[in-house]
């Protein structure tokens, strides 16, 4: 149920949303693959390195510790050690990317009115800001180039671009809403937009479609971008699939 958002630089909200800035490939990355696995590895001694350096400013470094417990999870899921959101069989693994090597991660679910991003998380070069040290790998847009994939995933399933998630945390909810996100509501029927577990939903997605959102809800907020609905919304403002 968490999310990793990146220091990339805001896009215009509602036009091309999930529009990167690089050009990146996105591939399949079906567990057990060992480039998944060898950049998870490298990924957390690279967090570890910059978060002992010392010259990174708080704020990336609170990034930093985001991205290791992001990337962790997205191991333990992985690896089956960890519950995830829905079951192993349906869970889509995706990487972007960029002159071979991978500049993020994600896994997804098609659910039945949307596609349900699970986890995202970025290399950790890719979370340094510009007053930060400078690193050669970084590489902007490989988080977006994602989300991008999981609206195509969705436009091509009929669910009319629905893309739905977690935020981790309410610091990245300018991030998302920049990306056209919005509170997810009773009424957008949430358990159509979220993957049953082998145990059932989960009580926070369920607190959240009976109307009655908890601090975990506050904390960590259901998020969802219909483009259906931006449209109705701003019909002067151009819907376009990054």
């Amino acid at each position: 149920m968490l999310l990793d958002a990146t220091t990339e630089d805001p896009l215009e909200r509602r036009a091309r949303p999930f529009a990167g800035r690089a050009t990146f490939t996105v591939e399949r990355l079906d567990p057990p693959d060992p480039r998944l696995h060898a950049s998870l590895r490298e990924w957390d001694w690279v967090a570890r390195s910059l978060l002992s350096g010392g010259a990174i400013l708080p704020a990336t470094r609170t990034l930093l510790e985001d991205h290791r417990r992001i990337a962790g999870e997205l191991s333990r899921v992985l690896a089956g050690a960890e519950d995830g959101e829905g079951t192993a069989g349906e869970r889509i693994v995706r990487g972007a990317f960029r002159a071979g090597r991978l500049q993020a991660a994600t896994t997804v679910f098609p659910c039945r009115r949307a596609v349900f991003v699970e986890l995202l998380v970025t290399a950790p070069w890719n979370l340094l800001g510009p007053e930060d040290p400078a690193d050669a790998r970084v590489c902007r847009g490989a988080g977006t180039t994602l989300l991008a994939f999981a609206e195509a995933r969705s436009l091509a399933l009929g669910l009319g671009g629905r893309v739905a998630l977690q935020a981790e945390n309410r610091r990245c909810l300018g991030y998302y809403r920049r990306l056209g996100f919005e509170l997810m509501r009773p009424d957008d029927q949430p358990l159509t937009l979220v993957p049953c577990g082998a145990t059932g939903f989960s009580a926070s997605i369920r607190r959240l479609a009976g109307g009655a959102p908890g601090p975990e809800e506050i904390r960590s907020p259901w998020l969802l971008r219909d483009p259906a609905r931006a449209a109705a919304a701003h019909p002067e403002q151009p819907q376009v699939a990054g």
